[in-house]
């Protein structure tokens, strides 16, 4: 009974990691065994090597000072290597109820040993604890990246506690040591999503803001949602090994729906094929709208730009075709408010096509041209991509396993969008075939060839053609009319809130410039009432950071801000986790705060030139609007 428990509690955090529980037989290598205490609390010993978890005298009490003895001046976050008998974890929320725990388990025996002598729900239902392992520890890189990429963790990641069981990692070395390399790939991945420039940021804002007009007039990917549920999806992608299945694609566009990133639509034109019913694009850079330059109305008839706003406006204008707005999970978005249909995308017009596949309900999602790969050549495209091949030098270049073969040459970039890939398809309920006959393995997709997977998923017609039309619904002239004024009041109220923005943090500067002079007139020693007026600054200068917790600030202000605004507090968390309170340890942190305040003040400025910009475009757009309805 207790193992039912724990085990359907699992499935519902992760399933894949139950299911290999559950599949797993009992050997008899793991014993529970009652200890000395009075309560007989037990201790767990592994009989392949003779070792005991804790002791026979008082198990708990092992676990217990092994996590008291640990400085955990900052106990937010922390990785356990190793399960036990679930000691260590339940002493550290004991110490820490607000901590958040990765747990992995090498050994899928042990937790089922565990499982069914020990009742584990409140760890296992806790929304603050995920478990992963007891599998190849790359097919838990979607669970590992998930972990570290939950808001409330991201300002701790450089402040993790590594919490090692000790026999497990005496037991399982290797394994442990490879998974804090899957922590230290998942978290630089999370660094990556956020970005490393908030002036990269400002440009996705920026074209946002200039492109309401066209977000107003276009439909939107949410009217699509599920419509071709159990249908065959195709992602074009323009890699290598397109050259080898292209030709497939003929005759399968109403019996398939098929979604093309933006690079392989003059590929499709170069082998005389019919357009994709639908092309992503998101690269928020000029270069992606000449991708579109010379295709004509009939090169994209039926044809749909599914692209995300962040685009820059003449990638629409280049395109000739329809539009149908996508909207990224962005704050951004959410701020606008237009119901269009938000998406989790990653960073590829890739990774957007089989995202949208997915929105729309396809299953199976099959893959070409997705070689995330450079042949052994250094050819980095298809033929008739409109850049032709990159130029590319070995040191270019890291080694990735391939589909077919052991190792294949990619670049940085490729292994960011393959590792998106995995995230992706570990929470996609369908199958994700990789027909792409070259190039990376992505893991959690079924290879095989093109033609393979069309005489198997691909056989009857779904007219999708007449499908997409059918349900894109006609935007009301009063409904547009609503968006620009209601769009309207959302840039003035912006604009107001950047200046109090700004005003909060010229206040914290000058608190911090009053501790500078406290602690420089004591020599960092302040006694008495100079001891006293600084704590009560330096409080006033950590407390601030408390008043962008707000929903203004995250919706108006944090995409463009995060990579800065969550650096900074990573840097402050990490030299509290690292050194204990002191006024020593104040002067780090009071230079990482007047970096925070500073660069916030002056980067909010930039954007409210950019409000400023969006009012006067929308008022005139306003006017044009009206003088539209009156023709």
């Amino acid at each position: 009974m207790l193992y039912k428990k724990n085990i359907e509690a699992l499935a519902k955090r992760n399933p894949r990691l139950a299911q290999i529980i559950d599949n797993t037989q009992l050997t008899g290598r793991y014993v529970v065994a009652p200890s000395q205490r009075k309560d007989k609390l037990p201790s767990l010993i592994d009989i392949k090597f003779n070792k005991n978890f804790y002791n026979n005298i008082d198990p708990y009490r092992v676990a217990e000072q092994d996590i008291k003895q640990r400085k955990l001046n900052v106990p937010d976050l922390a990785v356990f290597l190793g399960f036990g008998l679930s000691y260590e974890a339940c002493e550290y929320i004991r110490q820490c109820p607000r901590a958040r725990l990765l747990i992995i388990e090498r050994d899928p025996e042990l937790l089922k040993t565990v499982f069914s002598t020990h009742n584990c729900l409140d760890l296992i239902n806790s929304s603050n604890v995920f478990f992963a392992g007891c599998e190849d520890i790359r097919m838990s890189y979607p669970v590992i990246f998930n972990f570290f990429n939950m808001t409330a963790n991201m300002y701790f990641l450089k402040a993790i506690n590594v919490i090692e069981q000790p026999v497990s990692f005496a037991v399982n070395k290797d394994y442990y040591l490879n998974s804090l390399q899957m922590v230290k790939e998942a978290i630089n991945q999370v660094l990556l999503l956020y970005g490393n420039d908030p002036y990269d940021s400002l440009l996705g804002i920026k074209f946002t803001l200039r492109n309401i007009a066209t977000i107003i007039d276009y439909r939107g990917i949410a009217d699509l949602k599920d419509v071709f549920k159990g249908k065959p999806g195709i992602v074009v992608a323009s890699g290598p090994s397109l050259d080898k299945n292209v030709k497939l694609l003929e005759g399968l566009r109403e019996k398939a729906v098929i979604c093309a990133a933006d690079g392989s639509v003059k590929i499709l034109k170069h082998h005389n094929l019919p357009p994709a019913h639908f092309v992503t694009s998101l690269e928020r850079v000029i270069a992606t709208s000449y991708l579109f330059e010379g295709l004509t109305e009939e090169d994209v008839k039926d044809s749909y730009l599914a692209a995300c706003p962040v685009v820059v406006p003449e990638t629409y204008a280049n395109f000739p075709g329809e539009k149908i707005i996508v909207f990224r999970k962005f704050a951004t978005f959410e701020w606008l408010d237009i119901k269009k249909g938000i998406l989790d995308i990653g960073p590829s017009a890739g990774n957007m096509a089989f995202k949208v596949l997915e929105y729309l309900g396809c299953d199976p999602i099959i893959m070409i041209g997705q070689d995330l790969a450079i042949t052994d050549d250094l050819v980095t495209h298809a033929a008739g991509f409109h850049y032709g091949s990159d130029k590319l030098t070995e040191k270019d270049l890291i080694e990735v396993e391939g589909n077919y073969q052991e190792r294949v040459k990619t670049r940085p970039v490729y292994k960011q969008f393959l590792l998106h890939y995995e995230r992706d398809i570990a929470t996609y309920q369908g199958t994700a075939i990789n027909a792409t006959e070259g190039g990376a393995k992505i893991h959690g997709t079924q290879i095989m060839t093109f033609k393979e997977a069309i005489d198997k998923y691909i056989k009857e017609d779904i007219n999708t053609t007449s499908e997409i039309k059918k349900h894109l619904k006609q935007i009301k002239h009063k409904e547009k009319e609503r968006q620009i004024k209601e769009t309207l009041k959302k840039l003035y109220h912006a604009k107001d809130f950047c200046n109090k923005t700004i005003d909060i943090c010229n206040e914290s500067l000058e608190k911090c410039a009053v501790v500078e002079e406290i602690l420089r007139c004591t020599d960092v020693a302040p006694k008495g009432e100079d001891y006293t007026a600084y704590k009560a600054n330096m409080k006033i200068v950590e407390d601030t950071v408390q008043k962008f917790a707000t929903n203004d600030f995250y919706l108006i202000l944090m995409h463009y801000v995060q990579s800065i605004y969550i650096k900074v507090v990573q840097d402050i968390n990490s030299i509290k986790h690292k050194q204990s309170d002191s006024p020593e340890r104040d002067v780090l942190l009071l230079l990482k705060y007047k970096e925070l305040y500073s660069v916030l003040g002056s980067l909010i400025k930039k954007l409210l030139e950019e409000f400023d910009i969006s009012i006067e475009i929308m008022e005139k757009f306003k006017v044009e609007f009206t003088e539209r309805k009156v023709k």
